[in-house]
C-alpha cells in the first residue's frame, strides 16, 4: 500500500515449503497453539499513533490504518513477528497438488465481537465486498492471484465468477490464477480480514459508537480525540493481555519530549531525531531500529511520449547517482535503493545493483531520436511525493533537459495518479505481505491499480508469475530476473528506503515484532 497512499505489512522473508511437501498437507492448530502471550494486569497502553484514518479494511490509505486495523480485525491468517503466517480464524488448511486451490478450514464457535456468529461466508463476503467495484476498495489488487477478482474488481464479472467460494459453514474454497507461494501472507494482510454482516460499499458504515469486529480489540469510543481499544473476550486467540490501549492522535510538542514526560508509551519517531536520541542517556537505551521497509520511487507516464519508450526512461534512471543523491534529498536516515522491493524482504540471492552512467543516458537520449533536447518538451515532475530538487537538477545538468517540477495538495495529487498522472510522479509505498510480489504484482503489473504509470509489459508479467511458481531454492534467481527486466525497461526509478525507529517503554514485552514494522497488540504484554 501506498504509505502516502496505502500502507502494508513487510516483514523478513518466509521460506515456503515446496508444493509437492504442501500438496493435500492439513495444518491444523489449535487456538491454545496460537502463541498469544500470558494475559497479565498491567496499565493502559498508550499508543502515539496519530489521527485515525479509516475503521474499514477496505479503505486503507497509509500505514497508520494498517496498524489500527490490525488490532480491530482478523483474517484466515496472521503474522508472527518473524513474518511467518500462522492459523487465526483457519484453523489449518490444505492446498492441492498443482498449488492452485486452497481449502481453508474455518473454526467452530467464532463469532464478531457483538457474539453474531462468523462463519466461512462471511470471509467470502468480505473479500468479495472488497472486489465489489461498486465499494471503490484502495486495495482491491491484493487478491488479484484468485482466479477472476482482477476482472471483478474492474467491473468485467459476476461474483460467481471469483474463486471463491464458501460450500459450509466451516469451509472456504478459493482458486488461484496460478501457483502462489505467498499466498498465506496475502490472507493475512488487513485488507482481507474479516468485516461484520452490517458492512455496505460505503465508508462510513463503521463508526466508534457502534463498532463491531472481529480482532484482539474492540473499538469502545473517543476520548479527547483519541480512540479507546478494549479487549475482546471474543477474539479467536482469547483476549490480549493488555486490557485497554489508547490510541493517541497527538500530543503537545514533539514526540520525544511526550515520551520522556512519561505521556505515551510506544511511539515511532523519525531517523533525523534517532540519530540524537540515539546518545542520550535516558532515551538511547529505549530506542529500537526497524528494518528499512519503505520505498520511495520515481513513476512515468508510459502511456505517452518521450516516456512511452523505454529508452528515455532508462536514461532517465541511468542519469542519477543514488548513492550521491538520496542522502541529499532524503538525510541520513535513507538509504539509496537499488529496487522497488525492500531489503528485509529479498530473498536468498537477491542482490540489486545501482547504477549510474550519465554517459550512456545522453546517448539512449540520442538513439530514441532526442539528439535535440527540445524535442523532448519540457518534462514536469510532480514533487508532492518527495524532494525532487537534487533528481530534477541532475536531468538538467547530464541530461540537458528542460524541468519544471510542480507541486500540489496532496489529495489532490493522489486524485490525479488515478485519472491522469503526471509525466514523472514521486510515491512511497509499504508492501501488503512479505513477498516480491507484493511490490512487483501491485505496482507493476498491467491492469493493477497502483500501477499509476499503466506500465504493459508481457514479458515482465510471464517472469513474474514464474517467479510466483519458483521452488524454494530458485526463488532468489526468478525475482533476479523479474528485477533485471524491470531495471532494462524502467517503468519506475527506484529511490530510496527509508528507516523505521521507535521508543518503547520499560516493561512492554512482546515487540520483537518492531523489527520488521509489524504492530499486533493481541501479541504484548507488560512485565509482571
Amino acid at each position: 500500500m501506498n504509505v502516502l497512499h496505502g500502507a502494508r505489512i513487510l516483514a523478513a522473508v518466509r521460506r515456503p515449503l515446496s508444493l509437492a511437501v504442501l500438496a493435500a498437507v492439513l495444518v491444523a492448530l489449535s487456538s491454545s497453539t496460537l502463541g498469544g502471550p500470558t494475559r497479565a494486569a498491567g496499565p493502559p497502553l498508550r499508543y502515539l499513533a496519530g489521527p485515525p484514518g479509516t475503521l474499514d479494511p477496505a479503505f486503507i490509505a497509509d500505514a497508520a490504518d494498517v496498524q489500527l486495523l490490525l488490532q480491530l480485525y482478523a483474517g484466515l491468517t496472521r503474522l508472527d513477528e518473524r513474518g511467518e503466517p500462522y492459523p487465526s480464524l483457519a484453523s489449518g488448511w490444505s492446498i492441492s497438488a498443482d498449488g492452485l486451490t486452497y481449502e481453508f478450514s474455518i473454526r467452530d464457535d467464532l463469532a464478531f465481537s457483538d457474539g453474531t456468529p462468523l462463519v466461512a461466508e462471511d470471509v467470502r463476503r468480505s473479500w468479495m465486498r472488497l472486489l465489489d467495484p461498486a465499494t471503490g476498495a484502495t486495495a482491491p489488487d491484493v487478491l488479484s492471484v484468485v482466479a477472476g477478482a482482477t476482472a471483478r474488481a474492474s467491473g468485467d464479472a459476476e461474483e460467481d465468477e471469483v474463486g471463491i467460494h464458501a460450500p459450509d459453514d466451516g469451509t472456504l474454497v478459493v482458486e488461484l490464477r496460478h501457483p502462489a507461494s505467498y499466498f498465506l501472507e496475502i490472507t493475512a494482510t488487513p485488507s482481507t480480514f474479516v468485516v461484520p454482516p452490517g458492512a455496505d460499499a460505503t465508508s462510513g458504515w463503521q463508526t466508534p459508537e457502534t463498532f463491531v469486529g472481529s480482532g484482539p480489540y474492540v473499538l469502545d469510543g473517543v476520548e479527547a480525540g483519541d480512540l479507546v481499544l478494549l479487549a475482546n473476550d471474543r477474539y479467536v486467540a482469547g483476549p490480549p493481555p493488555i486490557d485497554e490501549i489508547r490510541w493517541i492522535s497527538g500530543v503537545d510538542g514533539d514526540t520525544s519530549t511526550a515520551f520522556d514526560r512519561g505521556e505515551v508509551d510506544l511511539a515511532q519517531v523519525p531517523g533525523w531525531d534517532a540519530t540524537w536520541i540515539a546518545y542520550d542517556a535516558d532515551l538511547g537505551p529505549r530506542l529500537h531500529a526497524a528494518e528499512p521497509l519503505t520505498i520511495s520511487y520515481y513513476g512515468f507516464d508510459t502511456t505517452q511520449p518521450p516516456f512511452d519508450d523505454a529508452r528515455v526512461r532508462r536514461a532517465f534512471a541511468l542519469a542519477l547517482d543514488r548513492e550521491r543523491l538520496v542522502p541529499l534529498a532524503e538525510g541520513a536516515s535513507s538509504a539509496p535503493a537499488g529496487s522497488i522491493v525492500p531489503p528485509a524482504i529479498w530473498p536468498d540471492g537477491f542482490a540489486p545493483e545501482l547504477r549510474s552512467d550519465p554517459d550512456g543516458a545522453r546517448a539512449l537520449l540520442d538513439e530514441a531520436g532526442y539528439r535535440d533536447r527540445a524535442d523532448l518538451g519540457t518534462i514536469v515532475v510532480n514533487g508532492s511525493g518527495l524532494g525532487v530538487e537534487p533528481a530534477a537538477a541532475v536531468w538538467r545538468e547530464e541530461l540537458g533537459v528542460e524541468i519544471e517540477v510542480e507541486t500540489m495538495n496532496f489529495g489532490d495529487f493522489l486524485s490525479l495518479l488515478a485519472t491522469r498522472p503526471p509525466q514523472i510522479f514521486t510515491i512511497s509505498w509499504i508492501a501488503d505481505y512479505p513477498s516480491p510480489h507484493a511490490l512487483y504484482g501491485l505496482l507493476l503489473e498491467p491492469g493493477a491499480a497502483s500501477n499509476y504509470g499503466d506500465w504493459n509489459d508481457d514479458e515482465f508479467e510471464t517472469l513474474l508469475e514464474q517467479a510466483a511458481q519458483a521452488a524454494d531454492e530458485d526463488v532468489g534467481t526468478a525475482y533476479s530476473a523479474v528485477e533485471a527486466h524491470v531495471a532494462e525497461q524502467a517503468p519506475v526509478i527506484p529511490w530510496a528506503y527509508g528507516e523505521t525507529w521507535w521508543l518503547v517503554a520499560d516493561g512492554l514485552r512482546g515487540l520483537g515484532n518492531l523489527t520488521v514494522g509489524l504492530l499486533d497488540f493481541g501479541r504484548v504484554s507488560w512485565d509482571g
